[in-house]
């Protein structure tokens, strides 16, 4: 399987920013994939899959993300995660669902 590099930013829409349902919901999306993640704020880069790192991207309601991935699913495993900024109790559920 070839490499990818894939990059896309978004508006977090989740009235609570990126709070510990989200973080947690990213995290075991990522832990999923084979491709490694970040997630990018104004001041912080965070791993996808280190709780404390998504947790301290003080990301709130309306500030501008990008997430990165590189690894063989690089696209979908950014189509699982942008959902999840938008605060969708269904999207968060199911990320967490998901095995």
């Amino acid at each position: 399987m070839s490499e990818q590099k894939v990059s896309r930013s978004l508006v977090v829409t989740d009235p609570s920013g990126v709070h510990v349902r989200t973080a947690t919901a990213i995290q075991a999306v990522a832990r999923r994939s084979r491709s490694e993640i970040q997630v990018i704020s104004a001041c912080h880069k965070a791993k996808g899959t280190d709780i404390w790192d998504l947790l301290a991207l003080a990301a709130p309601c309306g500030s501008t993300i990008t997430l990165e991935a590189a690894g063989p699913d690089a696209g979908e495993v950014l189509d699982a995660l942008a959902p999840i900024f938008t605060g969708d109790e269904t999207v968060l559920l199911a990320a967490l669902r998901k095995k």
